[in-house]
């Protein structure tokens, strides 16, 4: 059957009759949409019923209904006006909502496509539009995997050389209050073997375990041993009124809890350091450790500039002074995304001294700038469980981030027009517009010991410095559609 010049065709796979008349009795609602549908039924979620089904189809897209759902008002007429706008589209998938009993309608909120977050977690979610001839090269849903069908289908197409676009609207609303992506146990083997063949094709990693809620960890390798530069910026001092110093425990928690074994560390310090400092931090790192002296007034990109100049490392690993890590292997976590193809940074998981969130990752919510995860307690999920993923970001904070040299170096490091404010903004926001992605890990774990009570006030001259650069890039919800 030669296909139509519009419409959406359904697949109904596996539905119960109630579902059925569930799903067609919310397109009939839909008096006033423009587009037309149809509806194919599929009484067995099976490989070859799917791909006749898929022969039948009359229309140039095409979308799988494996639950019950209802599609709002609108929603069909709004994905296909997506695809008209923007032509080159290939796949889209859409914002969802669940209705629960007593509560009512909940939306549930979707990032843009991202590729890397993709492989710990299924969230396209219900509602996902393809190209009718692009399916059928795909070869459509595969034989065995069940309740994963999708998020196979979904690794493969990313896979391609498509176009996935994501449109934030609610396109498809279930009753079921099930986890997004969730995993029925029988077909965990069938999501390993997804995800290990994914893996394989991307670059490498491995699955370490498979979770029926829906997140999984997978990691992806490091390649080979490349030295890190760990530059850190400080005064070198005792705190007042004892012989702590919050530079002498960063440097002892580098050195006595790291598994990676080369990295050196870079002390950028004052003039007016405490000699016991300095001999405290020698006898700890040994070897490994070079200081390089600063002479200017107070200047953190200045410093990180400065460190960076005078050291040797591949990557380069910004860190504050103020930082404890906790997780062994918290530079592998970091240098694996690092060296991803198109990554321009990494960040990790900062916690408070009070075991709450400090950073998972920047936000840039309509012109202004915020820790996700600030001030929740550890362990949290977080909105679509993105506190437990490996993700793409918008940024990340300077307390902690790696990066290859030659891109710090290519984006002109950090500006020193920023000495102590917004100057990690400016850097991410240099990095994506040279067209690298930011990567964040939760498996990357440290404390900051950065008071909340401190000395917050930002300089008006930094305000006007970044907002004069980027405001126009100060509302990127794409990457965490989650109002602050």
């Amino acid at each position: 059957m030669a296909p139509a010049s519009t419409g959406l065709t359904f697949l109904l796979v596996g539905l119960d009759e109630r579902a059925r008349e569930t799903f067609e009795t919310t397109l009939r609602a839909d008096t006033g949409r423009l587009a037309p549908t149809e509806t194919i039924v599929v009484e067995h979620d099976d490989a070859g019923g799917i791909a006749a089904a898929l022969e039948r189809a009359a229309s140039p897209f095409v979308s799988f209904v494996t639950r019950g759902l209802r599609v709002p008002s609108g929603a069909i007429d709004a994905v296909l006006a997506e695809f008209e706008v923007h032509s080159a589209t290939d796949v889209l998938y859409t914002d969802e909502a669940v209705e629960r009993p007593g509560v009512g309608i909940e939306p549930v909120l979707k990032p843009d496509p991202e590729p890397e977050r993709l492989r710990n977690q299924y969230f396209w979610g219900d509602l996902v539009v393809f190209r009718t001839e692009v399916l059928r090269r795909l070869g459509g849903p595969r034989e065995g995997f069940g309740s994963v069908t999708m998020y196979d289908l979904a690794l493969r197409a990313t896979r391609e050389p498509l176009v996935v676009r994501h449109l934030a609207v609610v396109g498809a609303i279930r009753d079921e209050a099930s986890s997004l992506g969730a995993v029925a146990e029988a077909d965990v083997p069938a999501a390993r073997l997804a995800l290990e063949e994914h893996l394989a094709a991307t670059g490498g990693g491995t699955v370490r375990s498979i979770g029926l809620d829906g997140v999984h960890d997978t990691r992806r390798a490091v390649q080979g041993e490349p030295l890190i530069s760990i530059v850190i910026p400080t005064r070198g001092q005792f705190l007042p009124g004892g012989e702590q110093s919050y530079l002498v425990d960063a440097v002892g928690s580098i050195v006595e809890r790291s598994s990676y074994p080369n990295y050196e560390i870079v002390v950028v310090i004052d003039d007016v350091a405490d000699a016991g400092v300095v001999e405290r931090i020698t006898e700890l790192a040994g070897d490994r450790l070079h200081l390089v002296p600063w002479t200017e007034s107070f200047n953190f990109s200045g410093k990180i500039n400065l460190g960076v100049l005078n050291s040797i490392g591949e990557y380069v690993l910004i860190l504050n002074d103020d930082v404890r890590v906790l997780t062994p292997d918290w530079l592998e976590a970091m240098l694996a995304l690092a060296q991803l193809p198109n990554a321009g940074m990494s960040g990790c998981m900062l916690y408070y001294e009070d075991d709450t969130i400090q950073h998972a990752g920047h936000h840039y919510w309509r012109g202004d700038t915020i820790h996700v995860g600030m001030n929740v307690p550890r362990g949290s999920a977080g909105p679509t469980e993105g506190y437990r993923l490996e993700r793409e970001v918008v940024g990340i904070t300077a307390a902690c981030a790696m990066m290859r040299r030659s891109v710090y170096l290519e984006v002109g490091g950090m500006t020193t027009l920023l000495p102590g404010a917004f100057n990690d903004v400016d850097l991410c926001l240099k990095v994506l517009q040279q067209g690298y992605d930011i990567l964040w890990t939760p498996h990357a774990e440290l404390y900051h010991y950065e008071s909340k009570t401190r000395d917050a006030r930002v300089r008006h001259y930094e305000v006007t410095t970044a907002w004069g650069r980027w405001e126009h890039r100060m509302h990127q919800p794409g990457f965490w559609p989650y109002p602050v």
